[in-house]
């Protein structure tokens, strides 16, 4: 017996009626191979496009194997779970679906694959060629970057983006050996070259976005384009587009990023430290992200858009590879959709050595004082970064100033998110912070006493309730020292309850509903939601703004 179900279709769930006709087999294996080729997700039968459970039909046999029926209809076959659910006297199968390694196809070789249409309402499509070429390549089975051109020669390849290359890896203090080499030998050790099926020398598809003449770019890779933007308010101050080799294009940017970028100054001691409104450092690596980890088969550009005085957002197509996603951005290996270019750009100096690019853009952020980097845009099909550019809190950089001059070293990475966790959901515990940042709870317990015993967090009870705040010279220095006497008095628990007997009193809750009635602030509001949705003590109805929330039907 369940208590709920979902109530609307989305791109990881799927309904299917089976009640006034049983859904034929081959007809159920195309819906799990549909779901199967994007992101998997669950296939509910016995509930209409509408949401309504309807339940199946009579005549169904709930013995047959249904998770063998799947199987045999697919090839390679697919690999499902299958569970019976009740729900006021109705029964619906729930089917988990993985997603899948490759792509699935019927037996009589159909494929479809779930996407969302102009209206951004899920469907399932035909799978086209591109389709079963962009997924091998979006789950690192085919390295396209590392592919030779078979429209490209090596007269495509200009000598003088060969010597910009040279001059990158003296700027940005790459690989030195690289400097020893002729240039075939240099071609050869980035992976610039391959031979073709006949063995004739072409150039890579690496080698040509980095060395190639424009007008072979545009012949050979169409995709490629990179636009950029700089707002003011509603007025467009600056609208390029590139489709020069990435060298190049890097540098352009650059050239164009460079009188935008000004200082506050903070003196902290005897020292002046200038504190940007952009990172260098930290746009570079996004940038270098965006490039080497884009979909190159799509015909759509990166674009890089700054709204002077808010935010700098670069966004890129092809969504995460597989294995990554925007909550284990920070811990999972690094993994790259063209791996023969991210080398070369390591190599090169451009991007982080070590493939925690990633990392130093967080890093440089909260060091200075502003929130993390944002990926909640992102998509199926596009990763969107944002990064704040707004003015910075110079008492915050003056308190890690003043914290590193104690300690002798700077906060790391993870001791600076955990203040950010807590300053965005301001009560937490040891298990909830390792759960949200993705890391065991040895770890986080080690790094929280020491923030505790730096008097950066305060620390309240003991043993596993022991739960952890800001300290008060924190919430000082986000001019937010009546928020540090609530979140002394109140536990998440208490937080939890009055919001469940706030939605008990009201027909639908909102998240203003909570900000307003109970006077929390808005990061909390949202966590606190997200909290309740996860444990199902709240059902979310809607998107965007207009999202609201209820109690989930007595049993």
């Amino acid at each position: 017996m369940i208590d709920s179900l979902p109530t609307a279709v989305t791109l990881r769930v799927e309904f299917k009626a089976d009640h006034k006709e049983p859904l034929k087999d081959r007809d159920l294996a195309m819906a799990a191979l549909c779901l199967a080729n994007a992101q998997g997700g669950t296939l509910y039968l016995g509930i209409e496009d509408n949401g309504a459970v309807t339940g199946l039909h009579p005549t169904r046999d709930r013995r047959k194997n249904l998770a063998a029926v799947i199987a045999e209809g697919t090839t390679p076959p697919l690999a499902v779970s299958v569970e019976c659910l009740e729900l006021n006297d109705l029964a619906v199968l729930q089917i988990d679906v993985p997603v899948a390694q490759g792509t699935v196809f019927s037996r009589d070789g159909r494929c479809q694959i779930r996407s969302l249409d102009q209206q951004g309402k899920p469907f399932c499509r035909p799978a086209s060629a591109v389709d079963v070429m962009r997924r091998s390549h979006q789950q690192l089975e085919l390295d396209w970057s590392a592919e030779p051109l078979l429209t490209a020669t090596l007269d495509d390849l200009n000598p003088a983006e060969r010597q910009r290359l040279r001059t990158m890896v003296r700027t940005y203090k790459g690989d030195p050996t690289l400097l020893e080499l002729s240039d075939s030998e240099l071609d050869g050790a980035l992976g610039l070259v391959g031979s073709d099926g006949q063995g004739t020398q072409r150039p890579t598809a690496a080698g040509l976005l980095l060395l190639g003449h424009e007008a072979a770019i545009r012949r050979c890779i169409p995709g490629h384009e990179c636009g950029f933007q700089v707002l003011q308010g509603t007025d467009v101050r600056i609208n390029h587009f590139w489709r020069s080799p990435l060298l190049a294009l890097v540098e352009q940017i650059e050239q164009r990023i460079d009188p935008l970028l000004t200082e506050q100054e903070l003196d902290v001691g005897l020292f002046r430290v200038p504190v940007p409104n952009l990172s260098k450092r930290a746009f570079r690596e996004a940038f270098i992200n965006a490039l080497a980890h884009r979909d190159y088969t799509r015909l759509a550009a990166v674009h890089v858009t700054w709204q002077l005085g808010e935010q700098l957002v670069i966004s890129n197509p092809g969504g995460f590879v597989r294995g990554v996603s925007i909550d284990t951005l920070l811990t999972t290996p690094p993994r790259s959709r063209n791996l023969a270019l991210a080398d070369a750009l390591k190599r090169i100096g451009l991007a982080e050595r070590t493939g925690r690019g990633v990392d130093r853009i967080y890093q440089e952020l909260l060091e200075a004082g502003r929130a993390a980097p944002n990926y909640g845009q992102s998509s199926l099909d596009d990763v969107v970064l944002q990064l704040s550019t707004q003015p910075a809190n110079l008492k915050l950089v003056a308190l890690w100033q003043r914290q590193q001059r104690l300690s002798g070293e700077p906060l790391g990475l993870l001791s600076l998110l955990l203040l950010h966790t807590l300053h965005e959901q301001r009560r937490l515990t040891n298990a909830q912070l390792a759960e949200s940042l993705h890391r065991d709870e040895s770890t986080i317990r080690r790094h929280l006493e020491q923030l505790v015993e730096a008097d950066l967090v305060a620390a309240q009870g003991q043993g596993r309730g022991r739960s952890y705040t800001l300290s008060k010279q924190v919430y000082q220095a986000f001019d937010q020292e009546a928020g540090y006497q609530r979140q002394t008095a109140l536990t998440p628990e208490e937080i939890d309850q009055r919001i469940l007997e706030l939605a008990r009193q009201r027909e639908v809750l909102r998240r203003r509903d909570l900000i307003q009635a109970l006077g929390l602030e808005g990061n909390q509001a949202t966590h606190a939601l997200q909290r309740l949705c996860k444990r199902g003590a709240l059902i979310p109805e809607g998107v965007g703004k207009g999202r609201t929330y209820r109690l989930p039907p007595a049993v």
